[in-house]
This record gives structure tokens, sequence and C-alpha cells, in this order.
């Protein structure tokens, strides 16, 4: 059971010091989101300040606000945008990925690491974050065609984690994971990602125009 008071206390305290840290950031011209990632640093339990918010409650408001994102840069981006950039996005998306995974393998086995944790570490260099993209496009107003090409090869890094997770996933229980089972999760992702986007074209939209018919702005 979450403890109201608890929940507003902590709230009210991401808020403050976040509001605080961006703009003594906003005042020396510096990226923002470096002062939320600040505001983080100071409320957590590893840095000597006054305030220390729940380590249980904070990450599900971070949730909620990567949730918010994605929605707000999902209004902005259509499916026909998408299709326009989708082979150049991929394949930048493909290479990219593929040379990170590489180059994260090899600094590992480098600095003396076993084989799984240095695929591990090339992984996880390899996907760009997309919250913090997002975030630095719309301080730097970057133009909007350019916006279009990075989401798409955002997104399809995305797809390519998805694989990761469940390679690295059967990988790391030992159970390895052969080409029956990667073509059956590659099967899967695909007819959800078709299944998502045939409902969304045929029902949203009419679902939408239904509600603004009835003409009640809070519903």
């Amino acid at each position: 059971m979450i403890d109201p008071h608890e929940f507003l206390t902590n709230l009210a305290m991401v808020l403050c010091v976040a509001a605080v840290t961006t703009v003594l950031f906003h005042w020396v011209r510096q990226p923002v989101v470096l002062g939320y990632l600040l505001a983080g640093v100071l409320i957590g339990p590893h840095v000597p300040f006054p305030l220390v918010a729940n380590g249980d409650m904070v990450p599900a408001l971070a949730e909620l606000g990567v949730i918010l994102l994605m929605f707000s840069l999902g209004l902005e981006f259509s499916l026909s945008k998408l299709m326009r950039v989708v082979r150049r996005a991929g394949l930048v998306a493909l290479i990219e990925t593929s040379v990170m995974v590489w180059l994260g393998y090899l600094a590992g086995r480098l600095l003396g690491w076993g084989a799984l944790p240095s695929l591990f570490v090339g992984s996880m260099i390899a996907i760009s974050s997309t919250t913090i993209v997002a975030k630095a496009f719309e301080e730097q107003k970057t133009p909007t065609k350019l916006r279009e090409v990075v989401f798409a090869i955002l997104i399809a890094e995305d797809l390519i984690a998805v694989l990761l997770v469940a390679i690295l996933t059967a990988v790391s229980t030992g159970g390895g994971l052969s080409p029956m089972a990667l073509a059956e999760t590659i099967g899967r992702l695909a007819a959800f990602l078709i299944g998502v986007g045939v409902a969304g074209l045929l029902t949203v939209p009419r679902i939408v125009r239904a509600i603004v018919k009835l003409g009640r702005p809070e519903t």
C-alpha cells in the first residue's frame, strides 16, 4: 500500500530538486538534461545530501516520465514518415549496433573480462537513449527532417534491443539460443508490431473522432 503523504513528498522533492538543477544548468548554458541527471544523483542514497527520495517510489515516477515523453514523440511521428526513411534507418541502426557491440566486446576482452561480460558491455553501449536524444533535439531546435531520420534509427535500435535482450537472457542462463528460437522471437516481434500498427490505424482514429464529437474537453 502506497502512503499518499510519502508519495506527494517524494514527488515534490523530485520536482523541486530537478527545477533548481535545470535552472542552474540553463544559466551556465549547458543541456538541462544534465541537470535532471544531477538531480537524480543528489536525491539518491549514494551522495551525502540532506534530501533522499524513496528508492522504490522514484522508479515508478521515472517510468511515468518516460511514458509521457514517448507519448509526446508518438504524437509528432507518423507511420508514413517512418516508412519514408525505414530502409536507411534500418541499415544505419544495424551497422551502428553491430559495430558498437563488436567494439564493446573488444574493450571488455582487453580489460581481461570474460566473453559473456564483454558481450553484455557491447550490447549496453550499442543502444542509444531515445529519451535523451529527444530532449536534446527539443533544446537545440533540430530541423524536422533530421529528427525524423534520427527517430527512425532509434526505433530500429529499440527493436534490435528487444532481440538482444532475448538473446542475452538465453545465453546468460546457459541455455543458449538456437536459430529456431531466434526465428521464433523475431516472428513474435514482427507479429506484435503488425498487430499493433493495424489495430491502431483502424480503430484509434475512429475512437478519437467519436470522443471529440461528445464535445467534452475533459474526456
